[in-house]
């Protein structure tokens, strides 16, 4: 069966919908013919994925941003078949096709020619939705909560002319000016860590958040484990004197984080903190994640970066 695109239009304020035509273009000298859909409104890329995995198309290619790679990994993970995964990084956020090598559309057409594919981690997530219902859903890249959540919600749906790390930071400034901070409890393979007074924690399969922030610089996405990243309370200035550190993947270096490698993590918090999933807001803790070994496999360029 050949592969299928799941295109995302208003992925990167619209820019999918621009960039689609010429990608689609180079998907058709490259790999064939590519039968594109097109996502009408969230959830609808987990309905789509789910049943063109069960049809047997195989690669999957994700034609958008995290969020739409989020909800087509969830589908795949839903689906009886389990084809490739593959990426076309058409918005502007991008950090799972940062992470895996993919700089620009060529090099994620040129890796599709290529072929193959990588088994790699996902996770599972259980969190408190808004209704305060108990959920579940699963993530690729990185879930986090406090301030990250806070600013993926900042970033969701506006159309901006900034880049999108750019806008990320943007968002986060409101909350970092104010000197917000949240009280939360964690737990790292079933062992308590303690309490701590944070703005932002991650737990990452992947390296990079927000637009390009290497938020955990050793995180691998198939050695069962989730890089755990916690930013202590931290304020605006402290955030602008150290900005280089956040993409230089030197984050560990400042003495307000603290990092830790485990396959299952828990947190707690008495007071409401809002958690998100590959740069999608979606509820508040309780949070409960645990690895799900080599689940997906995705195809890589030869030589990741």
């Amino acid at each position: 069966m050949s592969a299928a695109a799941i295109v995302n239009p208003r992925a990167g304020s619209g820019g999918a919908r621009r960039r689609w035509p010429e990608a689609a273009r180079l998907l058709a000298k490259r790999i064939g013919a590519v039968e594109a859909r097109f996502t009408e409104g969230p959830g609808h890329a987990r309905a789509l994925a789910r049943e063109l995995a069960d049809v047997g198309h195989d690669p999957l290619i994700v034609a958008g941003g995290d969020g739409t790679l989020n909800e087509v990994v969830n589908g795949i993970l839903a689906a009886a078949a389990r084809p490739r995964l593959g990426v076309l990084p058409l918005a502007s956020g991008g950090d799972f096709a940062r992470g895996i090598g993919l700089k620009d559309v060529n090099a994620a057409v040129e890796a599709l020619a290529a072929g193959g594919g990588r088994s790699i981690d996902a996770f599972r997530a259980r969190f408190r939705g808004p209704g305060g219902e108990w959920v579940e859903r699963c993530f690729l890249n990185t879930a986090s909560f406090g301030l990250g959540a806070i600013a993926a919600a900042g970033v969701l749906g506006r159309r901006s002319l900034l880049p999108g790390g750019a806008r990320y930071l943007a968002a986060a400034i409101p909350a970092l000016a104010s000197g917000r901070g949240f009280g939360v409890s964690l737990y790292v393979d079933d062992a308590p860590l303690g309490r701590f007074e944070i703005t932002t924690v991650a737990v990452a399969n992947g390296q990079y958040q927000g637009g390009g922030i290497r938020i955990a610089p050793e995180a691998a996405l198939d050695d069962g484990f989730a890089e755990v990243t916690v930013v202590q309370r931290v304020s605006l200035a402290e955030v602008a004197r150290n900005l280089r550190i956040l993409y230089s993947g030197a984050i560990y270096s400042h003495p307000k984080v603290r990092h830790w490698r485990a396959a299952r993590v828990r947190a707690e918090a008495e007071a409401e903190v809002p958690v998100e999933l590959d740069g999608e807001p979606v509820g508040t803790l309780p949070l409960e994640i645990e690895v799900i070994p080599l689940a997906v496999r995705c195809i890589f360029p030869d030589r990741p970066a």
